[in-house]
This record gives structure tokens, sequence and C-alpha cells, in this order.
């Protein structure tokens, strides 16, 4: 007989939650990169300052430093969902206090985006991969376990994080600092995520959603990614942006949670249903959750899902 999940109960202590905001984690042409990170535990960031009007006061009176908190904790590297546009961590702070009071530390990324920066695919993909990079470089400061490292995001967010989660040491997709860190991941939570570019207006067709602007061929997100860069090999464009092509059996495949509103007007249920199928096609680990009256986003982020997420990764990051 084989147990297929582990599950915690509610019994388990949550945590007070530190916001330590506008960490630079990343920089480009176009500015720097930060990221905010929720903590069950405060980072230890230097303060010279501080630290030496404390060791003045302890050598004075005689008191002891006191002990340092070395607590270690999961990672998720949040990435919040923009149209491929750019976004920034804060949006998800809110969202993201949850998973920090069960025993996790998050990051909230920002990313480049195509119209705010004038960059492509994989832009986004590289910023994320250097911001895990960071954090397991930086493990120790931010109480970081580095073995155990999941990503999340949602929309265009979760297409990013299943692309970073998938794709290894790949060069083109590792630029910047830190490089001599992996960017592997344990667990891939997306939200909602398109990941078979090439299949999109047909799922769409297919489950009788409307078609976005200026849609026929090819979606509309093609534009999003590229802008009109795509026309010059839409297939070809198009395949290389879509995590379902990253899946294989030959690699080691994070665990993959792929939630979706049943009443998405966007993204169609087959585009993760499909992903599920080729991940556990392929060895891996996948499962797919229907939120019941969801939407795009909206009604998604229920107590129960986020419930959901932090006991899938107990059980599998």
């Amino acid at each position: 007989m084989e147990i297929s999940r582990v599950l915690y109960s509610d019994a388990r202590y949550a945590y007070e939650v530190t916001y330590t905001p506008n960490i630079v984690f990343a920089h480009r042409k176009t500015g720097d990169l930060a990221l905010q990170l929720l903590s069950p535990v405060a980072p230890d960031i230097p303060h010279p300052q501080h630290h030496a009007i404390y060791a003045e006061i302890a050598k004075k009176e005689k008191h002891p430093e006191p002990p340092k908190d070395t607590r270690v904790f999961p990672l998720i590297v949040d990435v919040p969902g923009s149209g491929w546009s750019g976004a920034e961590g804060y949006v998800h702070v809110p969202r993201m206090v949850e998973l920090a009071r069960q025993g996790f530390v998050v990051a909230s990324i920002a990313y480049r985006g195509t119209f705010k920066d004038d960059v492509r695919f994989p832009a986004a993909v590289q910023d994320t991969k250097e911001a895990i990079r960071y954090l397991r470089a930086n493990a120790a400061q931010y109480h970081i376990d580095p073995a155990h490292v999941t990503l999340l995001g949602d929309s265009s967010g979760g297409h990013t994080a299943a692309m970073a989660a998938l794709t290894g040491s790949e060069e083109r997709f590792n630029i910047g600092e830190h490089l001599d860190e992996r960017t592997d991941v344990s667990a891939c939570v997306v939200f909602y995520g398109p990941n078979d570019l090439l299949n999109l207006v047909p799922d769409r067709l297919a489950e009788g959603k409307k078609l976005r602007p200026g849609e026929g061929e090819f979606p509309f997100e093609a534009r999003e990614i590229f802008k009109d860069d795509f026309l010059a090999d839409p297939a070809g464009m198009l395949a290389d942006a879509s995590p379902i092509n990253y899946i294989s059996a030959d690699k080691r495949l994070p665990a993959f949670l792929f939630l979706q509103g049943e009443e998405d007007p966007i993204i169609p249920m087959a585009q993760g249903l499909r992903f599920c199928d080729r991940i556990r096609g392929c060895g891996g680990r996948a499962e797919f959750v229907k939120i019941a009256a969801g939407g795009h986003g909206t009604g998604c982020w229920t107590p129960e899902a986020m419930k959901l997420i932090a006991q899938f990764l107990k059980a599998y990051n």
C-alpha cells in the first residue's frame, strides 16, 4: 500500500510575519529589480551603525549579545501576473502573508516587461531565475533553506514561473550575478497560467470562450510577450515560449500544483489539464484543482486555496 499525500493539521503554530521591503536582487539597464520579503523570522540584515551602538552599550553594561536566530524555512519565490508588462512584487504582498504565517519565506519579485521596458521573452524568466540565485546566495541572511525552493505565479506570472521551473541552467535563461548558484526548484504553483501557446486559441474555441482582441490563428498573448516580433516566426517563437514543451522524462521535474477558476474567461481549462497530464506522463507529480465559480483571479485566492498550497508544499517541497 502506498501513501499518496501527507497533510498537516491546523494545530501547527502560525508564525508572526516580518515584512522587509525593496531588497534589490538584480541590476538591469532599465533599472534595479527589487523583491518584497515576508518571513517568519526577521532577516539578518547588517546595519553597521546599529551594531556599533549595541556593541558599545553591551560593553559598558556587560550584557552579552542576544543569541542569533538560526531557524531556516522553505522559500517561495512569487511571480505576480502582469500580462508580461512587468510587475512590482508588492502587488502580491497581502496575498502572501498567510503563506509566511504557515512557515515559508516568501519573496514577491519585480521583473521586466514587454511594454514597460521594451524587452522580449525570456526576460521575465531570466529575472525570476536571478531572484532564485540571489536568495540562495544569501540564504543564511534571510533564514532560507536553499534545498527547499518553490515558484508560484498567477496568469502571465504563472507562465513565467513554470518556464523558470522547467528550464534548468540553460545559459540563455541565466544572466546577471550569482551564476554559481542553482536555479532548480522542488515545486511550482501555477494559478490560471497559459502554458501551451500554440493551442491557446483552439482551446478557447473548444470551450466556448470569447476570443481576445485581434485573435485569429495566434493568441492575443503573442503580442503581449513579443510585440509584433513574433510575426517573423510565429509558430517557432510561440513553441519556444510554451512551458509544456520543456517537459520531458529525462529531467527531474518539480511537483506542480495548478489552480484554475471554473469560469475563467481568458484561460481555458484544457491548458492546465493538458500540462498536468504531460507532467504525469513523464513521471512527475501534478495536481489540477478547479475552483468552482472562480474567474481569472477573481474568487481564486480563497483561504481554502492558500491552505491547500501550504499543505501541498509541506508534502512535496
